[in-house]
């Protein structure tokens, strides 16, 4: 017979508290902020206050980006009735490759990276983003964690973010790859401005030097955005709004008319 048992070294509840990680949840409940309890739970231990501090700023630049994908999604299901949790999954659901999702591959990208350089120095690690942006290329496939349609001159949250981790102490071998990935891309395009992460390749990198696991990159980034969208789904619903579609004049029918 399957052994169908539940393994978890993260959690378990008893009679009268709730263990995380080995600390009783009674002893951590005002003692320890959200970003410290994430920490705790997907890192497996405490955080030190720099890294409190730094994931709490990843947290804060996520938590919104105005009328977004995600956005438009929260408010235009919740203009159609759908319960708030509901509402917020289906954003949740767009956080996708192409758009909010793309850090989770930065992080297994610059992970493959440095793996094969497997400690050989920075001259290494350049020789592999080399290949990694060549071939990349030879394939016509796009190289994530790069240039913002919107912020063309750098993302201003990408670069706030890695100036205070470099100013924090927690900047390291990820964020200096994520810095030769984008010197070589540059080298390849010759366009300046793809030689700048944006705000998915900085956080991608950053998390990795905090001690995250690649794979938890689009979770941590689903738990912030949440933030913003549930308050695009509290402000639709008290605006009112019903039923939320596009306009006639925004949609153009390309198909044959009836005989």
């Amino acid at each position: 017979m399957t052994d169908m048992t539940w393994r978890t070294s993260i959690s378990q509840v008893t009679t009268d508290d709730v263990i995380i990680r080995g600390e009783r949840l009674s002893d951590l409940v005002g003692s320890v902020t959200y970003a410290e309890m994430a920490f705790l739970l997907i890192r497996g231990n405490r955080a030190t206050d720099v890294e409190r501090a730094m994931l709490d700023a990843i947290l804060v630049t996520l938590a919104d980006h105005g009328i977004s994908p995600t956005s438009i999604v929260a408010r235009t299901l919740a203009s159609c009735g759908t319960p708030v949790q509901a509402s917020l999954a289906g954003a949740m659901v767009s956080i996708a490759d192409w758009h909010g999702g793309t850090g989770e591959e930065v992080g297994k990208i610059l992970s493959s990276i440095m793996e094969a350089a497997d400690g050989k120095g920075a001259d290494r690690v350049a020789q592999l983003c080399d290949e990694f942006v060549a071939d990349r290329r030879a394939q016509r496939q796009q190289i994530p964690g790069f240039g913002h349609p919107q912020h063309t001159d750098g993302d201003p949250r990408a670069i706030q973010l890695l100036n205070l981790a470099e100013k924090l102490g927690v900047s390291g071998a990820y964020c200096q790859t994520l810095e030769a990935l984008g010197e070589s891309l540059h080298r390849a395009t010759g366009r300046a401005p793809l030689r700048r992460a944006n705000v998915t390749g900085a956080l991608a990198a950053i998390l990795l030097d905090l001690g995250f696991p690649w794979l938890s990159i689009r979770g941590i980034v689903v738990a912030a955005r949440s933030l913003g969208l549930t308050a695009h789904i509290v402000e639709e619903l008290e605006q009112g709004n019903r039923w939320r579609h596009a306009p006639a004049d925004q949609v153009e029918y390309t198909g044959p008319q009836p005989a």
